[in-house]
């Protein structure tokens, strides 16, 4: 759809959280440690392949860093299009049906220790979250990076949990690059 006119630009405000802000003004320092060190960034298939769709913004993602695609995990099917009984709704519900049709003990281990199974119903962010955990672990990943402080809090105290990448915020992670 094509619409004349000038061209708005849509800028989100700054985080109003203190914490949240602290964790992205930090990333520019944190790319160009990851870079200096050589460090290899990967990203699940779903996420990086919004990202190369979206044109100029590829470049700027993660303040220039190179990012590979992660191994898939073993039940991965192609969220997009298919066939309409196995992806019903608009394209902005393929990766939501995507996790809810997912099986697999591993994540629902993980999904259960990020906070997806409280309630009635699953939450979707939290799906989501256990499938990236899961994303990381299987590409033996050292760091599962997040802004999801909730996030990082869950895991930490999921002692039962054996889960090998360390769930870092931003800016503990530049404090850990820091000291080595």
């Amino acid at each position: 759809m094509i619409r004349k006119g000038p061209i708005q630009t849509v800028r989100k405000p700054p985080a109003r959280d203190a914490k949240l802000r602290a964790e992205i003004d930090c990333l520019p320092e944190l790319s160009s440690k990851l870079q200096s060190i050589g460090a290899k960034l990967i990203m699940d298939f779903n996420n990086l392949s919004e990202v190369k769709r979206a044109g100029k913004f590829r470049r700027e993602y993660f303040h220039g860093s190179h990012i590979e695609y992660a191994k898939r995990p073993p039940e991965f099917h192609a969220s997009f299009g298919g066939v309409s009984w196995l992806n019903p709704g608009p394209t902005e519900n393929h990766f939501h049906n995507f996790l809810h049709r997912l099986k697999n003990p591993r994540f629902l281990e993980l999904a259960k220790y990020a906070g997806a199974l409280q309630g009635p119903k699953n939450n979707y962010n939290q799906l989501a979250d256990a499938y990236f955990l899961w994303c990381a672990e299987i590409n033996d990943a050292n760091y599962f990076l997040t802004l999801d402080l909730k996030l990082g809090r869950c895991m930490l105290q999921a002692k039962s949990l054996v889960y090998i990448p360390k769930v870092v915020s931003a800016t503990r992670l530049l404090g850990e690059l820091k000291d080595a």
